[in-house]
């Protein structure tokens, strides 16, 4: 479980990926909701929250991650993290660009603050503690670093995509500040609606399996080892909101050393002001 934990921390702090309905010559119709997962092995272990909010200019994100109960004995999820940036237009298409990424995490290590900010010439980070020189090996340099958008960018970006096409394709290139990883989404595929993904009014499905890939920031591996220690690809199910809405991950499902884990949403609300 602590490998599925790290892929969701690490990779999924946003856990969406909405692709507007709208045509290409139009801005990005606004988003502003709230989403509520819930992670289960058997029972429910963690629980997650998700704000997302994006315009034609700027967006901003927040997320948070709980662990409890039985997977507390095994590894301890509390994490919180944020991002802003801007929304420009790039081969036609509206594109999220990160700015700053902000992530508080705490562990069986104790806690650690970490400040990533886009200045355009580098990618600078700033931890509480500092890494005191253990960036990985090999650590992240500095065309990798740049390549790359902190998580929740990275998720946004997937979320102002207008061709849905493009939905379960390709690779996601992440950096957090110390970690530069892809995403390679495989073997996409129409999927099933169950009755509550149907309840949540979400009305198709679209399911593609992820690998996990390490390049810089992590231990020294053999390139077969440098997946997290995932066996197998994870799984995710993307549900369309309604008949035109923006399309959501509804579940990740992926085999772990204690058993098969589930993260399923549970609730879609709209953010207000102040909300």
């Amino acid at each position: 479980m602590g490998s599925l934990c790290r892929l969701i921390g690490a990779a999924f702090p946003a856990l969406l990926a909405f692709t507007a309905a709208a045509h290409a010559e139009s801005p990005p119709e606004p988003i502003a909701l709230r989403l509520t997962y819930d992670g289960r092995l058997l029972i429910k272990v963690l629980d997650i929250q998700i704000d997302a909010r994006a315009d034609a200019q700027a967006f901003s994100a927040e997320a948070r991650l709980n662990s409890y109960g039985v997977l507390n004995l095994f590894r301890r999820v509390d994490n919180r993290s944020s991002a802003q940036g801007r929304v420009a237009e790039a081969g036609g298409q509206p594109r999220a660009w990160p700015h700053v990424f902000r992530s508080r995490n705490v562990d069986a290590k104790g806690v650690r603050s970490v400040v990533v900010t886009w200045t355009g010439a580098d990618v600078v980070t700033e931890a509480v503690p500092g890494y005191h020189g253990h960036l990985g090996d090999p650590p992240a340099s500095r065309a990798q670093r740049l390549e790359a958008a902190d998580p929740l960018t990275a998720m946004m970006r997937i979320a102002l995509t207008r061709d849905e096409a493009e939905l379960c394709r390709g690779s996601v290139r992440f950096f957090d500040g110390k970690q530069r990883y892809d995403l390679e989404f495989v073997d996409r595929r129409p999927g099933a609606l169950n009755p509550h993904e149907k309840r949540l009014g979400l009305t198709r499905a679209l399911r593609c399996q992820v690998r996990f890939h390490e390049l810089a920031g992590f231990s020294r591996k053999p390139p077969d080892q440098r997946n997290q220690g995932l066996k197998k690809p994870v799984t995710l199910t993307f549900g369309r909101l309604g008949a035109e809405g923006p399309w959501l991950i509804s579940a990740i499902e992926a085999e772990t050393p204690l058993g098969h884990a589930r993260v399923e949403l549970q609730r879609v609300g709209q953010l207000y002001p102040g909300g």
